[in-house]
């Protein structure tokens, strides 16, 4: 099998200097899981038949064996089946999968000695996951393996790990190394491709972080490709177009504003934000009329809702709706809405909206916590519910291939 030069570093640096900890931060699809993959089995294989115990952590028992186990079975070229205690034998150790995304995760890795760990999307894991599964991987010799994509320059990986590279020990052995991976390292990846992944990701934060592997904080306005030359259509630009299908956001509110949007897909799936009802202080009796009424004009559409307020989503359905909870993945689902504003493929009309207009120039990042200001963003909360949650069948096609 072929390794890119970046990839060829990381593996010689394995051979040839053993780290303690490694860790792989940059671009996504620039090979950093693969490569820690086959170092991980490498260090593995020097264990062989001795009945130690091994560590995969992720994010969830799905990622670990889409992320990882997939692969490993490739490589190894043998099925890999889990056990009822989530632990599969490689080279005649215990591997165990552990799920650290929640603050408890860490309780998972107690009580046993690792003789190494692979830690994929560490920055989706608990920090106290994490360092629960360091302190594990005390056997003599013991490795811990990292990949990641970056996140808020704050984020523990990156100041506790990426920015003490070259860390050594007082024997001379090095404690830590880091790598630094950009899209552009991975040299087999089709040139096509990568001017298609380019071309269509958000310009900011996601640029700088998803093709040059930056750790960068957020920062300014969320929606930076939003164009009002080019974003905004009037009611009658729309009348040539051929809809093939409609569906709905719902971001419940009180003090600050409730809303419904609908949008439409056309022919060439391309979107529009057809209509916002945006509005303070109404029950929900009020946002039933509304729902009705959109149900009485484009048919028995689905509504993302919120499902902060299951008590609302349960009325819709009493009164015959289709209200399903929504998809709410914050940063993943800005990162979709920016996408198809970046690609030209969202539009407003500018005449059925009001709130939006206010929203699109001052729903802002928190430097400090890399999340949105929770301000100005409930007509933006119901564009994200409901392309996030109707994209979901295609990302997962996407993710197939």
């Amino acid at each position: 099998m072929q390794l890119n030069p970046k990839q060829k570093d990381v593996w010689e640096t394995y051979i040839c200097e053993k780290p303690k900890i490694m860790v792989c931060s940059g671009a996504k699809r620039a090979g950093k899981t693969f490569v820690l993959i086959l170092v991980f089995l490498a260090h593995m294989s020097k264990y062989e038949d001795k009945g130690l115990s091994f560590i995969i952590g992720g994010a969830t028992q799905a990622s670990i064996r889409r992320n990882v186990l997939n692969d490993m079975e490739d490589i190894l070229g043998k099925e890999l089946k889990l056990d009822k205690t989530n632990a599969v034998e490689i080279f005649g150790n215990k591997v165990y999968c552990f799920d650290g995304a929640n603050a408890d995760a860490w309780k998972k890795a107690r009580g046993f000695t690792s003789a190494g760990a692979f830690l994929n999307e560490a920055t989706a894991l608990h920090d106290m996951f994490v360092k629960e599964v360091i302190s594990r991987c005390s056997y003599q010799g013991a490795a811990v393996f990292m990949d990641t994509n970056p996140e808020n320059p704050a984020h523990t990986v990156k100041t506790d790990y990426i920015d003490n590279d070259g860390q050594r020990l007082k024997s001379g052995r090095l404690n830590i190394k880091a790598f630094h991976f950009s899209l552009f390292d991975n040299i087999y990846l089709d040139p096509e491709y990568v001017e298609s992944i380019v071309a269509s990701t958000p310009s900011g934060m996601f640029t700088d972080r998803d093709i040059y592997g930056y750790w960068v904080a957020a920062e300014g306005v969320i929606y930076k490709d939003f164009n009002k030359e080019i974003h905004y259509v009037q009611s009658k630009d729309i009348k040539v177009k051929r809809f093939v299908k409609y569906f709905a956001g719902v971001d419940w509110g009180y003090k600050h504003p409730g809303s419904i949007v609908v949008i439409g897909e056309d022919d060439k799936s391309n979107l529009y934000v057809l209509e916002e009802h945006a509005k303070q202080h109404e029950e929900i009796d009020y946002w039933v009329d509304v729902a009705k009424d959109i149900k009485k004009r484009y048919g028995n559409i689905n509504f993302y809702c919120d499902s902060a307020r299951p008590e609302h989503v349960k009325r819709f359905r009493r009164e015959k709706l289709r209200a399903i909870n929504a998809d709410k993945t914050v940063v993943s689902g800005i990162e979709e809405v920016a996408r198809l504003f970046k690609l030209n493929r969202l539009y407003v009309v500018e005449d059925k909206v009001k709130l939006f207009k206010k929203e699109i120039f001052m729903y802002v990042w928190n430097e400090n916590t890399g999340e949105p200001i929770k301000k100005w963003d409930d007509v933006l909360d119901s564009i994200r519910y409901a392309i996030y949650t109707q994209n979901k069948p295609a990302r997962r096609r996407e993710r197939a291939k």
